[in-house]
């Protein structure tokens, strides 16, 4: 037996705006939840993109190897548990029905805004945990960073100490400084020139002539 996860993934297309069916790597097998984000392989080129979990559950292998279409494992986790609850999903089905809306629309939507924006994340300590964790996988630290724990193949162990609230989440934002822009313009005729194109005008082209007069303006200052 095999667990699968059912996947709304990030396509807001009508084509997509169902649940899309991935195995579950057997070192997540026991610990993918519905509600987590995940990081699946999509369409023909198999490009990388992300999806919310709303279902998981056991396949057997012969009905796997019966399939008319060939399985894909899910790539990774993005969460250690849940993001969004039952509730929470139940509304998105909701918003989808009465909005008119695509259901990945839906879920980003309850993401809390931390989740919006870029950022880094960290696990960190939050209670006592056994030596050989505390130096083997945090290094003596209290936190470890996310891609270092992801590289190292570390999640599943994490997603356990999750459960057991041992770690949690930090998340660092990256802020971007706002520049202040200011727009301006400049004339290259001159006021003379100008003056000969304002002449010129039709009496009924009004706007035309209070460009040409606020140009001449400008040239003054």
């Amino acid at each position: 037996m095999r667990w699968y996860a059912s996947v709304i993934v990030d396509v807001p297309t009508m084509q997509t705006d169902q649940p899309f069916s991935y195995l579950i790597p057997e070192a997540f097998a026991k610990e993918v939840q519905v509600g987590m984000r995940v990081e699946v392989p999509f369409g023909n080129g198999n490009r990388y993109i992300q999806g919310f979990v709303i279902a998981v559950a056991k396949i057997d292998q012969t009905e796997i190897e019966a399939a008319e279409f060939q399985w894909k494992e899910l790539l990774t986790i993005l969460d250690l548990s849940p993001v969004l609850n039952t509730e929470l999903l139940a509304l998105a089905d909701e918003m989808k029905e009465t909005t008119f809306s695509f259901k990945i629309t839906c879920l980003q939507t309850m993401l809390p805004n931390v989740m919006k924006a870029s950022y880094q994340k960290w696990i960190r300590l939050i209670d006592e945990v056994p030596e050989e964790i505390l130096y083997e996988i945090f290094k003596g630290q209290d936190e470890i960073d996310w891609q270092e724990a992801e590289e190292r193949n570390l999640l599943p162990l994490l997603m356990k100490l999750k459960k057991a609230g041992k770690v949690d989440i930090r998340y660092e934002v990256h802020k971007k400084n706002k520049i202040k822009k200011e727009r301006w313009f400049q004339s290259k005729m001159s006021f003379e020139r100008l003056e000969e194109e304002r002449m010129s005008l039709r009496k009924n082209a009004v706007q035309k002539m209070r460009l040409l007069s606020l140009l001449q303006k400008i040239n003054q200052e």
